[in-house]
């Protein structure tokens, strides 16, 4: 099993090359851990769609934006964490209900909705040394449109 780790300071960068990594790190996988190809995409819209989140909305205060990657497979499922010097906010707060699910769908917010469809667990926390965790995982046999209310 080989780990992904990368580190950015520009998260336009971070954006830009997403794909590019995640594509790179699953070909070189062993066959055997190998994730399959639906579940590095799904990462791939996960992670995009959460840096494009910090990007457009994080409160870095006077800081340049930091973020670390690093991501690993466990019997074919993936598991990332993202490590950002931002302040935070509260994850399960801005998450819609099932109730807001249903609703007409938003013209901008569907973000949380993509990532949290798209995982099987997540979760953002504060660390020990001031920073911020995002934390998910993707199993091999995940179908993200059984969670989505269309």
């Amino acid at each position: 099993m080989s780990v992904l780790a990368r580190e950015y300071t520009d998260l336009d960068r971070a954006l830009d090359e997403v794909r590019s990594v995640l594509e790179e790190w699953s070909a070189s996988q062993a066959e055997m851990t190998a994730p399959n190809d639906e579940t590095v995409r799904y990462t791939q819209l996960v992670l995009h769609e959460w840096i494009a989140n910090l990007l457009q909305h994080a409160d870095f205060q006077n800081r340049s934006p930091a973020i670390k990657i690093r991501l690993h497979t466990e019997d074919r499922h993936i598991i990332c964490t993202v490590i950002d010097n931002s302040e935070g906010f509260d994850l399960a707060e801005r998450l819609p209900t099932k109730e807001e699910m249903m609703d007409d769908l938003p013209e901008r917010g569907m973000g949380l909705r993509i990532i949290n469809a798209c995982t099987d667990s997540l979760s953002y926390t504060s660390t020990e040394a001031g920073r911020h965790r995002f934390e998910f995982t993707i199993p091999a046999d995940h179908d993200p449109w059984l969670s989505m209310l269309f």
